[in-house]
Parts: structure tokens; C-alpha cells; sequence
């Protein structure tokens, strides 16, 4: 039983109960129900709504790109209509066999259709409420696919909708996960049903922390002395948690019986003639071909005449992310380490580089944020490679993302030795020329 079969179904498992499980749903029904991965599709095998092409997988070669909601919704509330608490797009490519995950902030303040052919403004969170009160054509869901391919230009082939109740579940069958908690986070207010004085206080530590269902939600939820971005980047953390837990659980054994509990807990137009190929094409995505994007550092928060707080997107910066989503991977490839060291005089400018970068899909692992030596600081930003010529593209890429023109690219020498505090393989010295603020948010509305 290989271990791609297992994460296979480990990112399936998380996406039938919960809302950020993006990869799961695309992954597991070929082992839900059929334990073992005994189906093999082959490409005589047609499926609905999926080009058939001549690759491994035989469900075809274009890019299938799907629409991820978590709903806002108590379990007191029933079937009510709700925003949507949490929004990823998933895409997966059958060409180079990999996958991205985009965040998209709930407060991002967007122009959604009205139905009749206009726009009006608001949070990208209500559309799916919206159009199921106002009987927009297609539901809620539609109308929140509308407002992604029309904001995003993003193709949406698919959606999937998740609830909290489901969410928790899924998390308590695979006894918990364990995530390792960067910063502190806080909220002695925390109600999962918002009902007055229904407070459960939520303390997170950082370092390593056990979890169940309720309290990885918890995690995924807090919004005090946070915001959306946070928020994102937490949720993605639980992703690759369960992703790690299932690998080291045999699931297959009670595959049947999972998929009998949780199946109920999903809303998709996603038949099963067509689960079934997206689950064998997900299972030949590798952990390292899974990028993680978020929205955010395209965004600037803003406050609406009505006095609600938003966050205004660029053009621009969502253009080069979306770019960067569907990039071919080549970063992947190289998989170069960077060391971002911070030449500028100013505290804080590496960290938030690297975090610019990750957003942009580059590999976390792969980054370093560094001081510059004796806290020397340098007029301009300079790429420098020590790799030897093995990692062109990602030197191309950096310059690109930080707006660096290619004449600050080159090559280390003997005196560089002393520069590197780590044996990365690119050297990103940023100089006080560099202005990270606005590569992200240039030209905001």
C-alpha cells in the first residue's frame, strides 16, 4: 500500500469534513470505495465533465481548477442559508502532476454580479448567502463562482461546500492532529455558536500542539487581535496536519465506513463517475508538488462609508499570485534554499519578505530570514547565486516578485563566502532601495 495512496486519502478525508481540506475531496473516493486503490482507470474510461486524454491518469490533461467554501453555520442553525466562513480555490494540473491551494480572505471587497448584467460591491464571503436569499440562476454556489472567475479570472470546473460539524468529526476519527504553532494566539471570547455568554476560551501556545475536532476549528476560526490573512495561513497549517496524520495511520481498513459517516456533510456537483478520476489523478500528486498560496499581500484594509472593515485587492498583486498559482512548477523543481537577509536598517523587512514569497508559492521550507552581518546596511537589493548556475528560473522569479532589476543578479565568488549565515543556495541581500509594502498592493482601489 504506497504512501501516495495514503495521502491520497488523507487529503480526501479532510475535504469531505472540512472546509479546508481542498485536496481531500479530489483524492479519495478511489480508495473510499474502492479500499486498496483497486480501481485503475484507464484511458478508454470517459467521465463526465473531464477531457480524455493519453496521460497516466486517463481522465485527461487540462487543468481542473475547484471552488473550496466552508460555511458560516452553527449546527443550531440547520440548512439555513450562511456566508461562507473560509473560501480556497484547489487546482490541479494532470500534466506535470501538481497542485495549488489559493486562500482568498472572507473580507476581501469585491464586485459581485447582480444578476441583471451589473456589479454592486461587497465582501466576497456573501455571495453564497446572497444568492441563495435572492434566487440568483444556479444557487449560492453559482453565484459565488461567478464572483471568483469574474474577480480572479480563475476558471471555476467545480464546487464544494463543508460544514463545521462536519469538519470537527473528520479531525476527532483521525484522533486528533498535531500542529506546530508559530505565534501565540488568543481568544477568551470564543463561542462556536455565538450565542451570549456561550464563551469557550481559546489559548494556543507556540511549539508543538495535540488537537481534536473542536479545537483545531477553534484554531482555524479566531479572528481577535488577528485578521483574514492570519487566519489563512493557520487554516493551511490543519491542511497539511491531516495530510501528515492519515500518512501515519492505516484509514483504508475503515475506508467504507468513513465515506458512510461523512459523505452527507458535503454539497458538490461532483458526481462519482467523476470523483473517481480526480481521486486517481490526485493520488500521483506528490506533498512536494502542493503549493500554498493566500490573497493577502495583495490586499490593503480599508474602511467602507457604511463602516464596515474590508480589504481592498490590487489588480496587480492578485494577477502575479493567480500568475504564481498556475505557474509550471519550475520552482518546485529546482527546489532552491534561500536565505532573505535584511541589509535594509529597518526590523522586520526579512520576515516580511519571506512571507510575501510564500504567498507568491514559494516552498516555506525553502526560505531563511536572516540579519545582515554586523547589521551592515546596503543601498541596494542584490541577488546572489551559489548554486552554479542550477537554479536560474528561481533566480528569474525572485527578481521578478521584488521588482529587482536582472543587472542585481549574479553570480558568488570566493569573497562571498562570509556573506551566508546557512548553505542556501540563493543569497537575497535587500538593500533600503527595497520596498516591500507596496509589491503586493501597488495599485489598490
Amino acid at each position: 500500500m504506497s504512501r501516495r495512496i495514503l495521502l491520497a486519502f488523507a487529503v480526501l478525508i479532510f475535504a469531505v469534513g472540512a472546509a479546508y481540506g481542498a485536496l481531500v475531496l479530489v483524492t479519495q473516493v478511489d480508495d473510499i470505495l474502492f479500499p486498496g486503490n483497486g480501481l485503475r482507470l484507464s484511458g478508454k474510461l470517459g467521465l463526465p465533465g473531464v477531457d480524455t486524454g493519453s496521460g497516466d491518469s486517463g481522465i485527461g490533461k487540462d487543468r481542473i481548477n475547484f471552488l473550496i467554501m466552508g460555511l458560516d453555520r452553527r449546527p443550531r442553525e440547520g440548512q439555513a442559508p450562511s456566508r461562507s466562513d473560509t473560501m480556497f480555490v484547489l487546482t490541479i494540473d494532470p500534466q506535470t502532476k501538481t497542485a495549488g491551494i489559493l486562500g482568498i480572505p472572507r473580507d476581501l471587497y469585491v464586485e459581485i454580479p447582480d444578476g441583471d448584467g451589473g456589479y454592486y460591491e461587497d465582501r466576497v464571503n456573501t455571495a453564497l448567502v446572497v444568492g441563495e436569499v435572492n434566487g440568483y440562476k444556479g444557487g449560492g454556489q453559482q453565484l459565488a463562482i461567478d464572483t471568483v472567475e469574474h474577480n480572479l479570472g480563475v476558471k471555476i470546473h467545480h464546487y464544494i461546500i463543508i460544514d463545521f460539524t462536519g469538519f470537527e468529526k473528520v479531525i476527532d476519527a483521525l484522533g486528533g492532529i498535531d500542529i506546530d504553532v508559530p505565534t501565540y494566539v488568543s481568544d477568551p471570547y470564543y463561542s462556536e455558536s455565538e450565542l451570549p455568554g456561550d464563551y469557550n476560551p481559546q489559548e494556543f501556545e507556540p511549539g508543538l500542539q495535540h488537537m481534536d475536532g473542536p479545537t483545531a476549528l477553534a484554531y482555524a476560526r479566531i479572528r481577535r487581535d488577528s485578521d483574514d490573512l492570519d487566519r489563512i495561513q493557520r487554516q493551511q497549517r490543519i491542511i497539511f496536519a491531516v495530510m501528515d496524520k492519515a500518512l501515519s495511520l492505516d484509514v483504508l481498513g475503515n475506508a467504507l465506513d468513513l465515506w458512510d459517516k461523512y459523505k452527507d456533510t458535503i454539497n458538490t456537483d461532483i458526481n462519482d463517475f467523476q470523483i473517481a478520476g480526480f481521486a486517481r489523478l490526485a493520488a500521483d500528486v506528490s506533498p512536494e508538488k502542493i503549493s500554498a498560496l493566500s490573497l493577502g499581500p495583495a490586499t490593503t484594509p480599508w474602511m467602507t462609508p457604511q463602516g464596515a472593515s474590508v480589504l481592498l485587492p490590487s489588480t496587480e498583486g492578485i494577477a502575479k499570485i493567480v500568475q504564481a498559482l498556475f505557474s509550471d512548477q519550475q520552482l518546485l523543481d529546482e527546489q532552491a534554499v534561500v536565505e532573505v537577509q535584511n541589509g535594509t536598517g529597518e526590523a522586520g523587512v526579512a520576515d516580511s519578505t519571506v512571507s510575501l514569497l510564500i504567498n507568491l508559492g514559494f516552498p516555506q521550507q525553502s526560505l531563511i530570514a536572516a540579519a545582515a552581518p554586523n547589521d551592515e546596511v546596503f543601498p541596494e537589493t542584490t541577488i546572489i547565486d551559489f548554486s552554479g548556475q542550477q537554479n536560474d528560473y528561481t533566480l528569474q522569479k525572485l527578481a521578478e516578485w521584488l521588482n529587482v532589476p536582472t543587472t542585481s543578479i549574479r553570480r558568488a565568488t570566493p569573497a562571498d563566502a562570509t556573506l551566508r549565515t546557512s548553505e542556501a543556495d540563493i543569497l537575497v541581500l535587500l538593500g533600503s532601495d527595497i520596498n516591500i509594502a507596496s509589491l503586493g498592493s501597488s495599485d489598490s482601489n
